[in-house]
Formats: C-alpha cells, sequence, structure tokens
C-alpha cells in the first residue's frame, strides 16, 4: 500500500532567557530540511541575547516576543499561530537529532489513525556531551502512571489531538506535557500510538534547567498529577523523590546505584500514600530495575 505525502509538521519553541542554547537549537530544525515544515519561535520576553539570536534568521523562522504566563502559555500561545497537522514543540535548550522529522512525516503518512509518535531521546549536558539516554518505552498506557515514558521532545500528535483535548495545561509548571500524555492515553485506543525505536531529540539537562534546578518541586506535582489522573503514586517515583533527598543528585545528570536505605522510606510513603487496593498496581515494575536499566543505558 503507498503510504500518503509527508504532512505538514509545526514546531513550535519556547523560549525565555536561553539565548547560549537557542541558535543550536535552530540549527538542529532547520537542518532536518524535512519540505513541509511550519517553524515558529515564542519568546517570553527575554533580555539576555536571545533577540539578537533570533534577528539573525528574520525571513526564514516568525517569533514573537511577548510577555506570558509561563512555559505552557507559551506553547500554547505558539501551536495556536500554526497550521500544520502534526504538532510538536522543542525546548530553546534541546535539539532534534538528523532525519528525525522524516522518520516522524512517514510514521504519520503510513497510518491516518494515528495521533502520537514518539521515539528514543538522548541526554546531554550543557555542552552538548552525551550522557546517556532518556528512559522510554513501547507505549503502554496502563504503566504511564507508573513513570513517564514519553520524552516531550521526541513525540509529536496530530492537530485534532489538541482539538479534542484541549490545550496545555497552564497551572503545572513542570509537568504540562505528561499531563497531556495521560490525557490522549485515556482517550485513544493503544493501537493509535506508535514508538519508533530510533534516536529523535537529545534533551539537555544543566543548572539552569528548570526540572534540574527544581527538581523537588517537580516530584511534588508529578505526585499530584499522577494521583488525580491515576488514583495512586507510583513506588517508581517515591524512590526518585527518596533517592533525590538521601544522595543529593539526579539519576538523570549524574546516573548512580540507588542506595538501599532510600527504598524503605519510599516503600512506607508509598503505602501511607495510597489505598490498599491499589498497593499492588503501584509495585509494578520494581524501580530497582528501571533504574539499572537506565544506568546500563549511560555507560
Amino acid at each position: 500500500m503507498t503510504s500518503s505525502p509527508r504532512p505538514r509538521i509545526s514546531l513550535v519553541t519556547p523560549s525565555l532567557d536561553q539565548g547560549k542554547f537557542l541558535r543550536e537549537t535552530i540549527e538542529s530544525v532547520l537542518s532536518q530540511q524535512y519540505p513541509s515544515l511550519e517553524y515558529f519561535v515564542q519568546d517570553g520576553g527575554s533580555t539576555d541575547e536571545s533577540l539578537a539570536v533570533l534577528r539573525e534568521y528574520e525571513g526564514r523562522i516568525p517569533f514573537v516576543s511577548e510577555k506570558d504566563r509561563g512555559q505552557a502559555d507559551a506553547i500554547n500561545r505558539g501551536l495556536s499561530r500554526t497550521t500544520g497537522e502534526i504538532l510538536g514543540y522543542l525546548n530553546s535548550d534541546d535539539l532534534l537529532l538528523p532525519g528525525a522529522l522524516r522518520a516522524v512525516g512517514e510514521a504519520f503518512a503510513s497510518d491516518p489513525e494515528l495521533v502520537l509518535v514518539y521515539g528514543r531521546a538522548l541526554s546531554i549536558d550543557a555542552e552538548g556531551r552525551p550522557l546517556g539516554r532518556c528512559l522510554t518505552k513501547e507505549w503502554e498506557p496502563g504503566r504511564l502512571g507508573d513513570f513517564c515514558f514519553v520524552t516531550q521532545p521526541a513525540a509529536f500528535w496530530r492537530r485534532r489531538v489538541s482539538s479534542e483535548l484541549g490545550p496545555f495545561d497552564e497551572s503545572l509548571h513542570h509537568t504540562m506535557d505528561y499531563d497531556f500524555w495521560l490525557r490522549l492515553a485515556d482517550r485513544y485506543p493503544a493501537t493509535a500510538v506508535r514508538y519508533l525505536e530510533r534516536d529523535l531529540a537529545a534533551a539537555r539537562w544543566h543548572a539552569g534547567a528548570k526540572t534540574v534546578a527544581g527538581w523537588d518541586r517537580a516530584l511534588e506535582e508529578i505526585f499530584a498529577l499522577v494521583s488525580r489522573r491515576r488514583g495512586y503514586v507510583s513506588l517508581w517515583w517515591l524512590v526518585a523523590k527518596w533517592d533525590h533527598l538521601l544522595d543529593g543528585r539526579s539519576q538523570v545528570t549524574d546516573p548512580h546505584p540507588v542506595p538501599w536505605r532510600a527504598y524503605f522510606p519510599a516503600l512506607y510513603e508509598y503505602i501511607r500514600r495510597n489505598r490498599a487496593k491499589v498497593w499492588l498496581r503501584g509495585l509494578r515494575g520494581s524501580p530497582r530495575g528501571i533504574f539499572k536499566r537506565l544506568r546500563a543505558s549511560v555507560r
């Protein structure tokens, strides 16, 4: 069967004072040479070198610089200005890897029923040096509340999904993308999602990155989100919390063995937070095994 022409992809970069990374992000998009790409930068009123960088691309990349109410608002504003059938956003410190848009476009063209296509992603540091791979896996909607296995810069969806689910939740500071995947999992059949076993993007982890700088706050927002959406908080997320509290490092920026002493308070908190009938459900997928696979991926 002959696939349809590759669809128009609209990609938005929300940005605020990320001028030192912005040029590399833009070049990673332009170098895709995807034949039907609409690219837009939604700047939040940067006061660093960002606007000077953007002016270098005048005539090639449209942009606006205006105050917004946060990242989710910037994403929503940017996407509302686009027209493509396939949507995605790339933060101003992240990168697309060669051939990413071609692979995504071909996947959507091959099956009109697909609503979400995502793939693997690398973790890189501030200088672009590889840290390893982000934790991704085949789509399994029943496990999405246990841990987030969709890496945002490597994920793309059809425009109708945004129309049916609504915009990104502007009340969320760290988890607007996770919330969007959870809502998508509730609405569409598993067959409407495809996981590409190839590297599509690189997520940059550095001291100024929002989630790195505010990991404690991010975890609490994750707990509230998955509890609201799924009715429990998994042991995996709680081990992540206690690993950070006791060790002080992040598994993403500095992969390391989880200390055994992190499991005991995590298990206690897991029992305390959740109803008895969901204990076994939330224990699926040993966090020790997940972190072991994550460590293996960065060797």
